[in-house]
């Protein structure tokens, strides 16, 4: 079956680059693959699909790549899917980044990003650096009160184990995204897509897994666990993801965070691939591979390089073909919260505001400055 048998697909949702014209959609030199709107994304059909061969027949063995590479094909157009495997915090694999689009030289380029981080693809390392390491009140106020408390303050402790992290290794996580971006600009016909969930969505639906108490014991995990650890070790940890292994360490204790940020992911990760590999390419012109066009210029399917953390790489080879709209919209819906007692959130809340800001003082000394100016602002914070 394919994309166009589904009818909540518009062309805005299958949007290549700015220009969509007829069905078709114009790819031009560095362009971007938009992601499907993070409200409403499409749902593709379930092509014939199936993991590749281990010796392909075709020049682009596996034998030249990085042992992280994983060949999937889209037997019904004939798409081949060049799955790369990374370490967040990891030179090398910037390098097999590198390796393989200049190998491959791709259609589309997917990253394990969601449209609204798509900002750190134009920030440059040091960039980078100064945004995870500057956790300063104004931007913790600006987080807490665009996302609300509970939200927001998970968002900063994330952002505040990054930062260990970068200073720790003297490096920025997504370096292998910003990289693939880089490689993309020197094809004249590529284009960038973002295939991972809306952080917002997955951020909302691990919390509602928990309960106050279990809330506020992550919290506490995340604020005080000691990211010792050296570029060297992230090296010879490469089958394991620093980051996803520490959540699969947070997992023993709260497995439904595993469920939500693991394997609801690998869901959506592969449905994406899935939908990107029902294109095809007319005269280097990314379309619909239903799309009316003169039956004597031949489509060719698309050739797509994902970028994905190596976590990923078993869940997506083995539900590689199989995902459908049913198991696509359950992951998409954010449940109501609960009904907990007003008194109960409110101290939670406070609780959490308290601990959240002495952890991050703790460990970020520049900040104790300004928690004076926290603490005046606390009333406007929590009756968020």
């Amino acid at each position: 079956m394919g994309i166009n048998d589904d009818k909540d697909i518009d062309e805005q949702d299958l949007s290549l680059t700015e220009e969509t014209i007829n069905g078709s959609i114009k790819s031009t030199p560095s362009s971007t693959l938009t992601s499907p709107r993070d409200d409403a994304p499409p749902v593709p059909g379930s092509p014939s699909l199936a993991a590749a061969p281990a010796v392909p027949t075709d020049d682009l063995s596996l034998s030249w790549m990085p042992s992280t590479v994983t060949l999937l094909r889209n037997e019904h157009t004939g798409a081949e899917i060049y799955l790369v495997g990374t370490a967040h915090f990891s030179r090398e694999s910037q390098d097999d980044v590198s390796l393989v689009i200049q190998r491959v030289r791709p259609n589309i380029v997917l990253v394990e990003l969601c449209r609204s981080r798509a900002p750190i693809l134009s920030m440059d390392e040091a960039a980078i650096e100064a945004e995870a390491r500057d956790l300063s009140v104004d931007k913790m106020k600006a987080t807490v009160s665009e996302h609300g408390l509970v939200q927001g303050m998970m968002y900063l402790l994330f952002l505040n184990m990054s930062a260990q992290l970068t200073k720790k290794l003297g490096m920025a996580p997504g370096g292998e995204f910003r990289r693939a971006l880089s490689e993309v600009k020197k094809l004249d016909y590529c284009n960038i897509h973002f295939g991972d969930r809306p952080i917002t969505i997955t951020i909302k639906r691990a919390l509602s897994c928990l309960s106050w108490w279990q809330t506020l014991k992550l919290f506490a995990t995340l604020l005080f666990k000691d990211c010792n650890i050296s570029a060297e070790e992230v090296e010879k940890c490469k089958q394991k993801d620093l980051l996803e292994q520490m959540l699969d360490e947070m997992s023993a204790e709260y497995p439904e965070l595993g469920h939500v940020f693991v394997h609801e992911r690998d869901l959506y990760l592969t449905w994406s691939i899935q939908y990107i590999s029902n294109l095809v390419t007319v005269n280097n012109t990314v379309v619909v591979n239903e799309v009316e066009i003169d039956p004597e210029i031949p489509r060719n399917p698309v050739r797509i390089v994902a970028v994905v953390g190596i976590g990923h790489v078993p869940g997506i080879t083995q539900l590689w073909g199989s995902v459908t709209r049913e198991d696509i919209e359950p992951i998409l819906v954010i449940p109501p919260p609960s009904k907990t007692g007003q008194v109960i959130k409110w101290a939670f809340k406070i609780s959490l505001l308290s601990l959240t800001v002495w952890g991050i003082v703790r460990v970020t000394p520049k900040i104790g400055r300004g928690v004076l100016h926290a603490v005046k602002v606390l009333p406007k914070i929590v009756s968020k």
